[in-house]
């Protein structure tokens, strides 16, 4: 009678062991699905590999334009939208572009949207740039190529002189807008800052134009250029000032400082926050 008791015990302790053993992996597969847990995200840019570029050249033995084909793809692939704010030209895209660059200078689709994608996406002012430099360097006359770098340096990097050199060599492309040419005076005078020969070099402009929505355009920027000339004349109280705008009406004394009749926007390129 002990012994048949004694059997039993262990017997029922064999079978509640294992059923709480379940119990706790049941409860704790549940815990495990119903905990949020958090996401290991490692940015691209600490994550991408970008191999020597002279020993990536020297790795292709010849295959050069294979290589830079299938560095695109993989390029276009792995792409983020990650912006990168610093100027040390070490973005991973910009240096995979620079890698593609180097084993194919003519692969001109790397230039054109390699660098709109660096400056429009990603924000790398200075790897667009640099990119651009190079394309330029094997397509100089190309006009895709120019106007993207002139604008990127006109808009973005505030670059006036780089981005006039750009769009003068583009100014009289057939593709060229009709609005480039009030861009390149507006340029000229941000660097130059001389009204009195800004003036002369759109009233030439002015004069030449046949289409009327130019001319329309380019007869404001004349009104507004004439007006500041004749108004800091008049309010720095010098002599043989003009008392008449461009249209032929009389600048009016607010406040003791003269204006025109009507306020008008300054001449020049706005800088971010301007209205």
């Amino acid at each position: 009678m002990r012994s048949f008791n004694i059997g039993n015990k262990y017997s029922m302790k064999n079978f509640i062991l294992p059923l709480t053993g379940l119990g706790l992996l049941s409860i704790a597969g549940t815990i495990h699905n119903l905990t949020k847990k958090p996401q290991l995200v490692i940015p691209k840019q600490d994550s991408a590999l970008n191999i020597n570029t002279n020993l990536l050249v020297l790795m292709s033995a010849g295959n050069k334009r294979l290589f830079s084909d299938l560095l695109w793809i993989q390029t276009l692939i792995e792409s983020d939208l990650d912006h990168y704010k610093k100027k040390d030209l070490n973005s991973w895209l910009y240096l995979r572009f620079s890698a593609i660059q180097a084993l194919d200078p003519k692969f001109y689709e790397n230039y054109n949207y390699g660098g709109q994608f660096l400056s429009i996406i990603k924000d790398d002012l200075e790897g667009a740039n640099e990119l651009y430099v190079k394309g330029l360097r094997q397509y100089p006359d190309d006009y895709k190529l120019n106007f993207q770098a002139g604008f990127l340096n006109y808009f973005e990097r505030r670059d006036f002189v780089t981005a006039k050199k750009y769009l003068e060599k583009i100014l009289d492309h057939p593709k060229s807008p009709d609005y480039l040419r009030s861009i390149i005076h507006k340029l000229e005078y941000s660097i130059n800052k001389d009204l009195n020969a800004i003036f002369e070099l759109v009233q030439v402009n002015y004069n030449e134009q046949k289409d009327s929505d130019l001319k329309k355009r380019l007869r404001r920027d004349l009104y507004v250029i004439r007006a500041e000339i004749d108004l800091e004349c008049l309010n720095s109280n010098l002599g043989n000032c003009r008392n008449l705008d461009l249209d032929g009406r009389q600048y009016v004394k607010r406040g003791g400082r003269y204006e025109t009749e009507k306020p008008f926007v300054r001449y020049g390129i706005k800088t971010r926050g301007e209205n």
